[in-house]
């Protein structure tokens, strides 16, 4: 929220400054004149950069070198204005370019700041939305599927997907640290469920563990193998700069024949192998009880 707050107020600042030069008079009467033009250039730009995401989305270079064309252009071509160099017309050229490719500079940082701050508003607000659902609540569709599994000789595999925030840079004050952390972690909880749940099949089961808020992964008539395609797939979430995900995967029989023995075999596997690596743990010693509920 800082970065807005101090876009908007450097933006104003500048604006007021463009609209007001002429005021200043320093040196006597009309030793700034700046062109219409460029009053109407600097409105014209302020206004499409904050409307077209595809311009606001241009590298800074590329939308400053855009605007500086659209400059010249109407100071040479469309409309006609004194000249461009020449003694006092060199300096009030520079300055007039130099104001108005400010404006652009601010006017982008603003519209990207926005940008930034409705996705996040976006995210969070997602979280109430997704349908991840808590353990209790898949429970019984995840006892069908073991027992399935058991008794038609099935695959089936769990993803443990943990989040890794160290990697987290906060502008952090101490006296709202906890309400910032809070935040974050909603923030990115909410942009990881989005990422997975768009990954999955209809068939495949998504929910939030009631224990440490990782989320889990039933992905039925999957093996070893389809379970490693699909770690590969969810790894490319760990591109974001803000978080990295820690995987680990179990596959029934060969890591267990309860979804409780599943879940610790996954669970083992996330701090074993560390950000972004799959691994299915050896065999484990099983017992052939029925499946378990979900803890």
């Amino acid at each position: 929220m800082r970065r807005l707050q101090e876009s908007i107020l450097y933006l104003i600042i500048h604006l007021t400054i463009v609209f007001n030069i002429e005021r200043l008079d320093i040196a006597g009467p009309d030793t700034i004149n700046l062109a219409t033009s460029v009053y109407l250039l600097t409105m014209i730009a302020v206004i499409m950069i904050l409307s077209f995401k595809w311009m606001r989305n241009l590298p800074k270079p590329v939308l400053m070198l855009l605007w500086a064309g659209v400059y010249f252009l109407v100071k040479l071509v469309l409309i006609p204005q004194p000249p461009l160099v020449g003694s006092y017309f060199t300096y009030l050229s520079l300055t007039e370019i130099g104001l108005f490719l400010i404006a652009v500079y601010l006017t982008q940082n603003l519209a990207l700041n926005l940008e930034d701050v409705e996705q996040a508003v976006k995210n969070i607000a997602f979280a109430s939305n997704t349908k991840v659902r808590r353990s209790q609540e898949t429970q019984e569709r995840i006892n069908a599927e073991i027992y399935r599994s058991r008794r038609f000789q099935r695959s089936l595999s769990i993803i443990v997907i943990e989040k890794n925030l160290r990697n987290v840079r906060l502008d952090i004050n101490k006296v709202v640290q906890d309400a910032q952390r809070t935040f974050m972690e909603q923030y990115v909880s909410a942009r990881i469920a989005k990422g997975v749940a768009d990954q999955l099949r209809q068939t495949d089961i998504l929910f939030e563990h009631d224990k440490g808020g990782k989320l889990i992964v039933v992905s039925p008539d999957t093996d070893e193998a389809g379970a490693k395609y699909l770690v590969e797939r969810l790894g490319s979430l760990s591109q974001s700069k803000e978080f990295s995900l820690l995987f680990g995967a179990a596959t029934f029989q060969e890591d267990g024949l309860t979804f409780e023995q599943l879940l610790i075999r996954a669970d083992v596997n996330v701090h074993q192998q560390g950000k972004r690596r799959f691994s299915i743990g050896a065999p484990t010693e099983v017992e052939k009880d029925p499946a378990v509920p979900v803890e």
